[in-house]
């Protein structure tokens, strides 16, 4: 979480982190436009985040908000799916 926040800042936008967060999204990110981010981390070759993934896709979120879940594999950094409501 606190990696992808510090890439989301580097990237202009203000970013509140939702620590040991139990719901669907990690961090909350704003700039001309919302990000709902759920962070996953992984050093596993293969996880799958079916699950989290089917959570994100239900979530109705409001017009003009992005709603991403982000994996750190081995440090580095995947978009396993990204959409815009």
């Amino acid at each position: 979480e606190r990696k992808e926040k510090k890439y989301l800042e580097s990237m202009g936008f203000t970013v509140m982190r939702s620590r040991g967060s139990f719901g669907r999204f990690d961090l909350i990110a704003l700039k001309d436009f919302w990000m709902l981010v759920s962070v996953k981390s992984t050093k596993k070759r293969y996880y799958s985040y079916k699950k989290e993934l089917e959570k994100i896709k239900e979530f109705k979120a409001p017009p003009l908000t992005f709603k991403q879940l982000i994996l750190y594999q081995k440090g580095k950094r995947k978009i396993l799916f990204s959409d815009e409501s």
